[in-house]
C-alpha cells in the first residue's frame, strides 16, 4: 500500500530465488540511463544487490547506473566501481516480549519521569483504534495538533494536502491511530502502520496546551506498549531528532545511498549524480553532529563556537544541494 500511495506505472520487478525460496524482490524503474530501485529502508546483502546489477547491466547495454536509497547495506559490494555514503537514518527499538520488560529497560530517569507525568495527567484514556475503523476527523486532529506546533516554531508542517491524502490512504490499509484523551478532550494522538513484525510511527503530536505533561513522549511510550502487546518485534520511530528518541532505548541505524556504476568511464562522467551524493551526504552527518551538540547540556564555550561553525556549514550545504536542483 505504502508504494502505491506513489504510483506503480512503469515499474519493474526483479526477483531472486534460492532453492525455491524467495531471497530478493527489488521494484525498480528506468530513469534515462539510471535504474533507481524503489524499495527504500531495507537491510540489503551485498550478494543481492551484485547479482542484481549484473543481471540488469547484461540485459540492457545503455544502462550506465544503477541507485539504491536509504538501504543498510550489509558487507562491502565485490563490483566495481561502486560509490556508498550515509545519507539518512532508520531510528529503531527492538521490543521484547513483554510491557514490563521494556519499561524495565528504560533508564530511571526516564521512568520517573512517566510515572509523574501519568499521575499528573488524572483522567487519562489511551486508546488504538485499528486503521480502517478511524474517522477522518480524528485523523485530521492529529494531523492539527502537528500543524500548529510546526506553526509555533515557525517552521512549516511537513504535512501538507497531498501528504495528508497519502497518510490517510496508508493508515486506511495498514494503520492503527493512538489516541490520548485527557478529561474526555483529545490531547495527543499517534498514526502508525503495521507491516509484517514492524510497526512504524508515523506522526506522533500533541495539543500545545499540555505541553506541561511531557505529552509527545507519554503518546509515543503508550503506543510503544500497545505495539508490544500486538505482538510486534520492532518499533520504528524513523529519522531525526534522535536525542529526543534515545530515552525510549531507540538506536540509530545509518541508511546510505548505493551507486552501482557499469564502468568507472560511467562514473567518472556522472559528476552531478557524485556530487549530489556528497553533499546528501555531508548534510546527513552534520545532522546527525548539530543533534549530538545540542544534546549535551551546558556545553563549553569552544563546544558552542564549533557547534555555530557546523550549523554555519550545514546551511552552506543546503544552498549548494539548491543551487544544485536548480541547475537541473
Amino acid at each position: 500500500p505504502q508504494l502505491m500511495l506513489s504510483g506503480l506505472d512503469g515499474v519493474s520487478t526483479y526477483t531472486a530465488t534460492h532453492h525455491g525460496e524467495l531471497r530478493a524482490l527489488f521494484l525498480y524503474a528506468r530513469e534515462g540511463r539510471t535504474i533507481r530501485v524503489i524499495n527504500e529502508g531495507m537491510t540489503l546483502q551485498a550478494t543481492d544487490a551484485e547479482r542484481f546489477a549484473t543481471a540488469l547491466f547484461a540485459r540492457d547495454s545503455e544502462i550506465r547506473k544503477i541507485r539504491f536509497h536509504a538501504v543498510r547495506v550489509m558487507e562491502t559490494l565485490s563490483v566495481s566501481p561502486v560509490m556508498r555514503a550515509p545519507v539518512t537514518e532508520d531510528i529503531a527499538i527492538t521490543l521484547p516480549n513483554d510491557e514490563a520488560s521494556y519499561t524495565a529497560s528504560l533508564g530511571k530517569s526516564t521512568r520517573k519521569t512517566l510515572r509523574q507525568n501519568l499521575s499528573r495527567a488524572g483522567n487519562l484514556l489511551h486508546g488504538i483504534v485499528p486503521g480502517e475503523m478511524a474517522d477522518i476527523a480524528l485523523i485530521d486532529n492529529i494531523i492539527g495538533f502537528n500543524r500548529a506546533r510546526m506553526a509555533d516554531k515557525h517552521r512549516q508542517s511537513a504535512i501538507d494536502k497531498c501528504a495528508r491524502e497519502q497518510l490517510l490512504a496508508l493508515i486506511r490499509k495498514r494503520g492503527m491511530v493512538g489516541t490520548i484523551h485527557v478529561d474526555g478532550l483529545l490531547r495527543a494522538g499517534t498514526l502508525a502502520c503495521r507491516i509484517g513484525d514492524d510497526v512504524y510511527s508515523l506522526v506522533n503530536a500533541h495539543d500545545s496546551a499540555v505541553d506541561h505533561l511531557g505529552m509527545g513522549n507519554l503518546s509515543r511510550h503508550l503506543m510503544i506498549l500497545a505495539a508490544i502487546s500486538a505482538g510486534a518485534r520492532r518499533f520504528h520511530l524513523l529519522g531525526g531528532h534522535f536525542s529526543s528518541k534515545r530515552s525510549a532505548g531507540a538506536q540509530r541505524i545509518s541508511l546510505d545511498d548505493l551507486a552501482i556504476y557499469r564502468s568507472r568511464l560511467a562514473m567518472m562522467t556522472d559528476i552531478a549524480g557524485l556530487i549530489g551524493l556528497a553533499l546528501r551526504s555531508v548534510n546527513y552527518k552534520l545532522r546527525v553532529a548539530v543533534e549530538d551538540r545540542d544534546r549535551r547540556a551546558g556545553a563549553s564555550l569552544p563546544a558552542r563556537i564549533a557547534g555555530k561553525s557546523i550549523s554555519w556549514i550545514r546551511e552552506t550545504v543546503h544552498a549548494l544541494r539548491r543551487l544544485q536542483r536548480s541547475r537541473h
